[in-house]
């Protein structure tokens, strides 16, 4: 027994010992006196090369370090224990496909050993160019001019740098084509198109090495439109955010009675109250304009016209409110709103916003869900003699004394 007591008070003891050598090893800085050289990675990448170095290091034998992509997306780590004191390491090929510069670190010990830097370099151009074209409509007898924009990629999608150029072709009505040479500069190439006074369409392409764009036109049209007369083709006459009025023209025509170019553009210009409430671009097609705008929330006069247009026919819009009827009742202290019935004897939209007053003092908000809304009366007005709650949604306002 006295065996048994002796060896569990020195187990003990032990414990205690380890447990004092652990919580000691826990708080031990790193004193590393480590060195690390990077070679053999070199200034210039093209985009997808492999990308490795050598690293060569001295009093880092198995301890770790980290190794750092620092890129055009941010920096990525990776861990690598040390076996020996020199080591070749490669990046994942899905970090070489971004151009650009970017810095290699070796950390250790929550310091920088050593760090080189690379560039990579974007490919030659392939595919389809992005392009940016406007305005796609020139008046005959106005100063306008256009421009086509074009940002060229490699197959990465990287945008080209460097020395190569981009070839525009021009051809304008009963012309040749007109082929410009224009450099790439700030990742983008250009040229303007100029109005040569005659109506027709302008066909536009370019390449790049390799690369395309998909063919572009500027229309040329005769001066001035004609009246234009917008056309109700849907409607429905109620303050109901869910619907939309659906509006076109007749075909239009230039001053010369010419049909106007597709992708003319037309402003549809909406006033309430003599107001401008909202505008709507729309671009024509054989001629004709289309568009769909939201109806209002609540009852609402509207005027819509064509902007820069003759004044051709003004469409007049008179949305009603779109409920019927707003119950009131309670029911143990709590003032219950509903059912709200709309024109066609249905409940409003969930989410329409409720507010509530109750003697003037006290406001509440609250939502419709499913023609419902429930409102706990406030506590302070529990003991009072009269309470009046007003209710409005939609503008419209009912009270009910209790």
């Amino acid at each position: 027994m006295d065996r048994f007591l002796s060896f569990l008070l020195g187990l003990g003891f032990v414990s205690l010992l380890l447990g004092c050598r652990v919580e000691a090893m826990e708080h031990v800085q790193c004193m590393s006196n480590g060195k690390g050289t990077i070679s053999y990675l070199a200034k210039n990448y093209q985009a997808g090369d492999e990308i490795k170095f050598k690293l060569t290091t001295e009093n880092l034998k198995n301890e770790e370090v980290l190794i750092v992509w620092d890129g055009k997306f941010g920096e990525r780590f990776f861990n690598k224990t040390i076996f020996s004191e020199k080591f070749l390491f490669s990046f994942p090929d899905s970090l070489s496909i971004y151009s650009g510069f970017a810095t290699v670190k070796v950390i250790h010990c929550n310091k920088i050993l050593c760090q080189e830097s690379t560039y990579i370099e974007s490919l030659h151009p392939v595919g389809m160019i992005e392009s940016y074209l406007g305005p796609k409509t020139l008046a005959i007898d106005q100063s306008m001019e256009s421009m086509l924009c074009l940002i060229p990629t490699d197959k990465f999608g990287n945008t080209i740098e460097g020395s190569f150029t981009v070839t525009f072709n021009t051809k304008y009505r009963k012309q040749r084509i007109k082929s410009v040479t224009r450099n790439i500069e700030n990742l983008l190439s250009f040229v303007k198109i100029e109005n040569n006074k005659q109506v027709g369409k302008v066909l536009l392409g370019a390449k790049c090495v390799d690369s395309y764009i998909d063919e572009q036109e500027i229309a040329i049209v005769q001066g001035p439109m004609q009246e234009v007369k917008i056309n109700i083709v849907e409607f429905h006459p109620y303050g109901d955010d869910r619907q939309l009025v659906h509006l076109n023209t007749n075909i239009i025509l230039d001053a010369k009675g010419n049909v106007i170019a597709d992708g003319t553009s037309i402003i549809f210009v909406v006033y309430e109250n003599e107001e401008v409430q909202a505008q709507y671009q729309a671009y024509t097609v054989s001629g004709i304009a289309t568009v769909f705008i939201e109806n209002p929330k609540d009852a609402a006069k509207w005027t819509v016209s064509i902007a820069g247009a003759a004044k051709g026919n003004e469409v007049y819009l008179n949305f009603e409110n779109n409920i019927e009827s707003i119950p009131l009742r309670i029911e143990k202290n709590v003032l219950v709103v509903g059912p709200v019935i709309g024109s066609l004897d249905q409940y409003i939209p969930d989410g329409t916003q409720v507010s509530i007053v109750f003697n003037n003092r006290f406001s509440k908000e609250a939502i419709i869900e499913h023609g419902f809304a429930r409102i706990k009366i406030p506590e302070k007005l529990k003991s009072a003699k009269e309470i009046v709650s007003e209710v409005t949604i939609n503008n419209r306002k009912v009270k009910l004394i209790y």
